[in-house]
């Protein structure tokens, strides 16, 4: 599909998404952080290549970002793909663990720690060594600046269930069953505040089914693009 956009999780990039012919644009922080910043760049991108309407995605902090976009511009989203993400903010626990990897980054960068911190919460441990090594690379090669940003953006979000319960458009939302951060129950939640929603659990997958299984979740994608006539 040529108007499907996909935004990718944290803290990694467009490398992650494995669908030819999609929009994958790289996210960016700047100034105060605030996930609305990150939509204002989507919707430019649109712009820019004269899109005015696209299947909007994103898995973890890219579904987030979807719907910043969403409560920002819902006209321009004529359907939706949330991947092992969900609609409310975050807990108070989770804020302060956001915030510290946030001066961690700031005070040490990138490097083997932020790795070893996230790759047990990303991939299931039986992941393919491609998968594992495909995670890795993007993380170390993240700028700690935006690594550092979309923490304290996410920890600021907002719920979105409102916006979500307005979405009269089909939505795909596909949860990872083995997903440690976001188990599949959390995620089916997400899918219950939607007026048009398929829910996809994807076996033996944590919380990164596009990386994990690209084909299996190309397969997911494409049977419900089918059957929602697009």
């Amino acid at each position: 599909m040529d108007d499907l956009v996909l935004l990718h999780a944290f803290p990694l990039d467009a490398r992650m998404w494995q669908v030819p012919g999609a929009l994958t644009p790289d996210l960016r922080g700047h100034g105060e952080p605030d996930l609305g910043t990150l939509a204002s760049q989507v919707l430019a991108e649109l712009d820019e290549r004269n899109l005015d309407q696209v299947v909007l995605g994103g898995c973890s902090m890219g579904g987030y970002v979807a719907m910043a976009v969403l409560r920002r511009a819902p006209e321009r989203v004529k359907g939706l793909v949330f991947v092992d993400t969900k609609h409310t903010a975050d807990a108070p626990e989770a804020v302060r663990n956001r915030h510290a990897m946030a001066d961690r980054v700031e005070a040490e960068g990138v490097g083997e720690w932020l790795v070893d911190a996230m790759l047990p919460n990303l991939l299931n441990p039986n992941a393919p060594a491609e998968a594992r090594d495909r995670v890795t690379t993007m993380i170390l090669e993240q700028r700690p600046e935006d690594v550092a940003w979309w923490q304290r953006a996410m920890a600021k979000r907002p719920d979105s269930a409102d916006v979500l319960g307005k979405a009269e458009v089909p939505a795909l939302v596909v949860a990872g069953e083995l997903d440690p951060l976001m188990s599949p129950e959390v995620v089916r939640q997400l899918a219950d505040v939607l007026p048009h929603s398929t829910f996809v659990e994807m076996k033996g997958v944590a919380h990164l089914p596009p990386v994990e299984q690209p084909e299996q979740f190309a397969s997911v994608l494409e049977s419900w693009v089918t059957s929602a006539g697009w």
